[in-house]
C-alpha cells in the first residue's frame, strides 16, 4: 500500500473474489484527485473519510486472507449501493448520523464497523452483499436510528441466507399479484423450512396466527395465510434490498415450498 488513501481501493480489489464485477465498477468510479473520493458531491469527503478510517483500522488487525476478502467485498457492495442510491435520487442523511461527539465515534463509523465485523465472520458469503446494502441504505434513510441500525445488524448476523430468501419470497407471495384462491388451504410442511420460519417469528420479522393447530405442536404444517410479515420484517427486507436476491435462487426455494 503506497499511501493511506489507497486502502479503500486495496480492500475493494481484495474482495473481488466475492463481489466480482462490482469491484471493478467501484474502482472505476473513484474520483481523481489528491484524496481519491469514492462518492461525488457534497457527501463525498465525509463518506470517503469514514471508509478510509475503518479500512486503516482493519489493516492494523490480524485477519485471515478469507476474512479480508469478505471485508473487501462488503466495502465494494456498500460503496456501489451508495453510488446507486445517489444516482437514483436518494440523499445522504443530514442528521447527526455522521457527527462525532467529544467522547464517542459517529453513528456512521459505529455502524460501518458493525457491518465489517459481521462480514468478516460470515461463512455464508452470499450474505455479504446484503450487509453492504444495509450500510448504504442506512446512510440514505434518516428514519433509521442508530439503535435500529444496530438491531438490523444483529438480526442479519443471526439469520441464514435461506431465511433471507424465505422472507423475500413470502413478501413477494403476499403481493397483489398472488392468486388468493391458491393459498386458501396451502400449508408449508417442510420441517426445516418451518423451523426457519418460526425462528424469524421469534425475531419479530414474521407473525404466525395459530388458528387450526395446538400452540405447542411444532410439527404441524403452517397455513400460508397464517403467516404475515411484520412492520419490522418489511423494514428488514427494504433496508437490506432483498429484492436484489437473484430470481433463480428464489425460484429454487419456491420449488421446495411452492409459495407462488
Amino acid at each position: 500500500m503506497k499511501a493511506n488513501e489507497d486502502v479503500i481501493k486495496e480492500l475493494v480489489e481484495t474482495g473481488a473474489d466475492i463481489s466480482g464485477e462490482i469491484a471493478g465498477s467501484v474502482i472505476g468510479g473513484f474520483i481523481a484527485g489528491p484524496v481519491g473520493m469514492i462518492i461525488g458531491g457534497a457527501s463525498g469527503p465525509i463518506l470517503t473519510r469514514i471508509f478510509r478510517k475503518i479500512g486503516q483500522e482493519i489493516k492494523l488487525r490480524y485477519i485471515s486472507p478469507r476474512e479480508e476478502i469478505r471485508i473487501g467485498a462488503s466495502f465494494a457492495f456498500a460503496i456501489h449501493k451508495l453510488q446507486d442510491n445517489l444516482q437514483n435520487g436518494s440523499q445522504i442523511r443530514t442528521d447527526q448520523f455522521f457527527d462525532a461527539n467529544e467522547n464517542d465515534r459517529s453513528g456512521s463509523e459505529e455502524i460501518l464497523e458493525g457491518i465489517i465485523l459481521g462480514a468478516q465472520k460470515e461463512y455464508e458469503e452470499r450474505k455479504v452483499k446484503y450487509l453492504g446494502n444495509l450500510y448504504a441504505n442506512i446512510c440514505t434513510n434518516s428514519k433509521i436510528s442508530r439503535e435500529q441500525a444496530n438491531q438490523l445488524i444483529k438480526t442479519i448476523n443471526n439469520l441464514s441466507y435461506r431465511q433471507l430468501c424465505i422472507i423475500q419470497l413470502l413478501k413477494e407471495s403476499k403481493s397483489d399479484s398472488l392468486n388468493p384462491a391458491k393459498t386458501d388451504d396451502f400449508k408449508i410442511d417442510q420441517h426445516d423450512v418451518m423451523i426457519e420460519i418460526r425462528d424469524m417469528q421469534h425475531k419479530g420479522l414474521l407473525r404466525i396466527v395459530w388458528r387450526f393447530m395446538l400452540i405447542n405442536d411444532d410439527s404441524a404444517p403452517i397455513p400460508i395465510n397464517d403467516i404475515n410479515i411484520t412492520d419490522s420484517g418489511l423494514l428488514f427486507c427494504e433496508t437490506l434490498s432483498l429484492d436484489e436476491i437473484p430470481k433463480i435462487e428464489l425460484d429454487e426455494l419456491n420449488k421446495i415450498i411452492n409459495l407462488k
